[in-house]
């Protein structure tokens, strides 16, 4: 499904839900579940805490999409939806738990063992850094995108992606 084709999707998904139709929700969570998870992932550094944060996302995504306005992006939307919840999990629970001590998941698991990798491979960047990282390599997302979602200017995706990036040069090369 190409990069267009999916941003209408949601966003038709987004509008029924803001209209009533919470069977709409169901869209979302097919196309966008992996891509909220590895976001939830990034920030809070454990699987139940992303997979909270996924749950109330949905919940999220239920009693906010009347605050959206059309044309501007739902997925962008969405994952500021995502983000937001698990930078407020982190900071409500105040406790982390270290990439290391986090068991090995099973490849059966619809691609989260490669997310788990990913994890492991940009332990060494902050939180944000790691976000930045995910969200333009991972999911490929423009930088326009990512200064959606993260509330910050095109130029600092650019650059803070740039940074991020050299960091891990400098520690894998």
């Amino acid at each position: 499904m190409t990069e267009h084709k999916e941003k209408r999707i949601c966003e038709e998904a987004v509008l029924a839900i803001a209209e009533g139709n919470k069977e709409a929700l169901s869209v979302i969570y097919d196309s966008m579940a992996r891509m909220i998870f590895s976001v939830a992932y990034a920030v809070t550094g454990n699987t139940a805490d992303a997979e909270d944060v996924l749950q109330d996302t949905m919940l999220g995504v239920v009693t906010s999409a009347h605050t959206y306005q059309k044309g501007t992006n739902a997925r962008a939307w969405i994952l500021s939806v995502a983000r937001n919840r698990a930078i407020d999990l982190v900071r409500k629970r105040r406790v982390t738990v270290p990439l290391e001590e986090i068991t090995h998941l099973s490849d059966s698991q619809d691609g989260m063992a490669e997310d788990r990798l990913f994890a492991e491979l940009t332990a060494p960047l902050s939180g944000e850094e790691r976000q930045l990282v995910l969200l333009r390599l991972h999911w490929e997302l423009s930088y326009f995108e990512i200064a959606r979602i993260m509330a910050i200017s095109v130029s600092a995706a650019q650059k803070r992606y740039q940074r991020a990036l050299k960091k891990l040069k400098n520690i894998y090369l």
